[in-house]
């Protein structure tokens, strides 16, 4: 396709090439809507649906029509949402009709580089810490008077950024179902914090998702640098496996995250050390020293929902860190402290905790709620029949139940840590919510003065 570009208004842009084309959008969340508008934008006849979604969501001026009553003689292009699986045994009947009839199959990353962005930019990809590292990358850049935007699968939807210019920095966080549909994209410098088995029932087996998180390495140019974590031995083996020349990679340590972020209570534990380590490295490409990376780091307030930190007094911290949605990420949270009273629970992965399960030392008393309970608990006797579990029903209980027992206990320095090892969605629409209806039952508990310690 001869793609010729330009871009109009202030937020949304126009591709010329799709005047007057019938084009399709599966699927409407953020990613999908945004590809919408922007397609009409760009004149094009636009038809949408979402299995899960009614028309009355429709974006405007698009045309509401179940695929198979498309006219698929017509369709130029279908737009896949993430989430939606193209290349796998459960691949979406809309994709298959596609296929039959040469269509070309893109999604919402693939139309934001149709709209050839003069900036720099950078993709994160990797199981646990993406946001932290883009949101730190942001940071340091905007600290330091580079143009900085972040996309993607935080932030704005790609398609939706607008162009910071041929000195500024897109930042695109990439999740394994958006480097699945992509096939467009070029890269300045890219990195992959980890791999651990995640979303296995989207990509069906560990095989494919590692598969798909290597694929940022096909966006790589002639002088991109691609950033990796020096400790993560998986990672490492995988890495070895691929025909990068060494010139391209770079490969950082904790060590160096640590030496830079010292004792912020924002990025504390091992891996926020590798995720500082990987966003110096990319800042690095960017041509900024030690001294300037340093002063930004020493602003950075982190991000909500990520080892947040929403009460503190003598006696108690309470610690928000609904994103640690695997095993894996939890694992990190609970070698960060001591004294934990965990929180954990929702719709579990298909190992359980995981690697929490050896880093139950730190923990004195576990509260379970949701889907996951009864598995969670199974697992922890399996391994600790000492610590305390007790079972709470909902989050609210849970929060209660430790705030209470902590309020009790004689040891004087207690951290009450949110850090569920599981999906949201058995109760909450996402980790956003959860996390949200956990600061609000830690506030309603302040207020009540049951707190006050």
């Amino acid at each position: 396709m001869d793609y010729l570009l330009l871009n109009l208004g202030k937020k949304l842009k126009n591709i010329s090439y799709f005047n007057d084309k019938y084009v399709g959008v599966l699927g409407l969340g953020l990613s999908g809507n945004a590809a919408a508008n922007v397609l009409v934008k760009s004149n094009a006849n636009v038809f949408v649906f979402d299995d899960k979604k009614n028309k009355s969501l429709v974006p405007k001026k698009t045309t509401w029509l179940n695929y198979k009553d498309w006219d698929w003689e017509k369709i130029d292009t279908l737009f896949v949402s993430p989430g939606i699986p193209i290349n796998s045994t459960k691949t979406h009947e809309a994709i298959k009709i596609a296929k039959k009839n040469n269509v070309n199959i893109l999604n919402e990353i693939d139309l934001f580089f149709l709209t050839r962005p003069s900036a720099k930019i950078i993709g994160v990809t990797g199981t646990n810490g993406k946001s932290t590292t883009v949101a730190l990358l942001n940071h340091i850049l905007t600290f330091n008077k580079i143009n900085s935007v972040i996309g993607g699968n935080f932030g704005l939807p790609a398609c939706e950024i607008i162009d910071p210019g041929k000195n500024g920095v897109i930042i695109l966080e990439l999740s394994s179902y958006q480097l699945d549909g992509a096939s467009k994209l070029s890269l300045h410098a890219a990195a992959i914090i980890n791999i651990t088995p995640d979303h296995i029932d989207y990509h069906e087996d560990f095989h494919n998702y590692i598969k798909s998180k290597l694929k940022i390495i096909s966006f790589l140019n002639q002088y991109s640098k691609l950033i990796i974590s020096n400790d993560d031995p998986f990672l490492k083996k995988i890495i070895n496996t691929q025909e990068i020349p060494k010139s391209k990679l770079i490969k950082v340590n904790r060590s160096i995250g640590k030496n830079f972020v010292q004792n912020s209570i924002y990025l504390s534990g091992k891996h926020n050390h590798i995720n500082a380590a990987i966003a110096i490295a990319l800042a690095q490409t960017m041509k900024l020293n030690e001294e300037q990376i340093k002063q930004a780091i020493n602003t950075f307030k982190g991000l909500p929902h990520r080892l947040e930190q929403i009460f503190f007094s003598d006696k108690i911290r309470i610690i928000n860190d609904s994103k640690a949605t695997n095993g894996e990420a939890t694992a990190a949270a609970l070698s960060s402290f001591k004294n934990i009273f965990w929180i954990a629970g929702g719709r579990p992965k298909s190992d359980g905790i995981g690697k929490a399960s050896n880093c139950l030392k730190n923990v004195l008393k576990i509260f379970l709620f949701g889907e996951s309970s009864e598995f969670f608990s199974k697992q922890i006797l399996a391994l600790n029949k000492h610590i305390p579990v007790i079972y709470c029903e909902t989050l609210e209980n849970a929060t209660k139940l430790a705030i209470h027992k902590s309020q009790n206990s004689e040891l004087k320095h207690i951290i009450i840590l949110l850090s569920p090892a599981a999906a949201s969605f058995d109760q909450f629409k996402n980790f956003e919510e959860r996390g949200d209806h956990f600061k609000k039952a830690v506030n309603l508990y302040s207020q009540k003065g049951n707190l006050v310690c």
